[in-house]
């Protein structure tokens, strides 16, 4: 999805669906003009997946997210577990394969449960139904004091109160309301007058739709073209797709405030190109900084104090920088402005050993041993 990143800030209003694919023909035809023949495939969310897009793409290997708004993906969702014949990963996720030809394009299908996943989006679910029983009881204590006219119209909008809360059954009893014509003491053996009716209403889970809902939860769907699955496995394109996370969160920091991305206008198409260029390759380095650091820690079978101050070996390059904040090289001038000495301040052990992590070059740079 970050591949079309240099043409949202361009055209900032494009949809997904239209940028996507542009950005494909747009890096495809730079591809050309430096020779480079390798076969590439394409990772990309749902916004991808559409009638038209594929059709495009019918010469390009693509993996795609499929959007459950398709009617053949929300009937593969929606299936008991029991009738699906899984495969079971160590990491908590389970796939079943299968073929599909939506769009008129032979593709192969991947139904994916991550149990991480399901635990998340089944306490989520939870919650919102707490919070939706707890509206509708009130709702229908409300709705329960509406007098109709006639028994037609509060049945028809107790059915209409039924059909808008799918995961709850509402049961119903018709009540008329019978009072005397005139206000006041009524007369000895007069009869009370129907004024219409009031339909209470008593609330409880609908059991069978909330288990359904649930068993949907955790699940997606991963489509396809490469057909060869000696060489492209269902277990790799699992992990292809997994992957693209790793590279959003690389462009995490775009969001984050403190960059301050929103505060830079640049109206020049080539120089919108240019800043992202620069970013690109800054977020090379963090990266390779950032792998530098675990992959020592992983050898040495060391850590490093989280925010919280427990010991992790996957810090993160940003959290390193606030544990290097206040760092200083200190400079000191005779009278004639000549350098006479140099030294490092605010080194405290931790920081020492962050910087022999980098390795020697870092260690000459701020004046320490590379031993232990």
């Amino acid at each position: 999805m970050r591949l079309c990143l240099a043409w949202r800030l361009i055209a900032p209003s494009a949809s997904d669906k239209t940028v996507l694919p542009q950005t494909i023909e747009r890096i495809n035809a730079f591809r050309q003009e430096i020779d480079d023949t390798r076969t590439l495939r394409w990772v990309a969310d749902s916004a991808l997946y559409t009638t038209q897009n594929l059709k495009k793409m019918a010469h390009t290997l693509w993996v795609s997210r499929v959007p459950e708004t398709i009617q053949e993906a929300k009937e593969l969702v929606s299936q008991p577990a029991q009738a699906i014949a899984w495969h079971t990963q160590e990491d908590g996720y389970r796939y079943a394969p299968f073929d599909s030809d939506y769009a008129g394009i032979q593709q192969r299908w991947l139904l994916v449960f991550s149990e991480q996943a399901y635990k998340r989006e089944a306490q989520t679910f939870q919650k919102r139904l707490a919070k939706q029983e707890d509206t509708l009881q009130k709702q229908m204590k409300q709705f329960s004091a509406e007098l109709f006219a006639c028994e037609a119209d509060a049945l028809k909008a107790f059915k209409r109160e039924q059909k808008a809360h799918p995961f709850f059954i509402l049961s119903s009893s018709m009540v008329p309301v019978e009072k005397h014509a005139k206000i006041g003491r009524p007369k000895k053996g007069e009869a009370k007058s129907c004024w219409g009716y009031q339909v209470h209403v008593q609330i409880r889970r609908n059991d069978e739709a909330i288990e359904q809902q649930l068993q949907t939860k955790g699940r997606f769907i991963l489509a396809t073209n490469d057909h060869d699955k000696q060489a492209y496995h269902d277990e790799r394109l699992l992990a292809d797709y997994k992957a693209q996370q790793t590279v959003e969160n690389g462009f995490r920091f775009l969001k984050n405030p403190n960059f301050m991305a929103d505060a830079l206008f640049l109206k020049s198409p080539k120089r919108i190109g240019a800043l992202m260029m620069v970013m690109t390759l800054c977020l090379m380095v963090y990266n390779l900084a950032q792998f530098q650091v675990r992959a020592q820690l992983q050898a040495c079978a060391d850590t490093l104090p989280n925010q919280l101050g427990k010991p992790t070996c996957t810090p993160t390059l940003r959290w390193i920088f606030q544990l290097m904040e206040g760092v200083a090289l200190v400079r000191l001038f005779d009278h004639e402005r000549t350098l006479i000495h140099e030294a490092i301040s605010n080194l405290h052990e931790l920081r020492i050993k962050i910087v022999r992590l980098f390795g020697q070059t870092a260690c000459k740079i701020y004046q320490i041993e590379t031993g232990g």
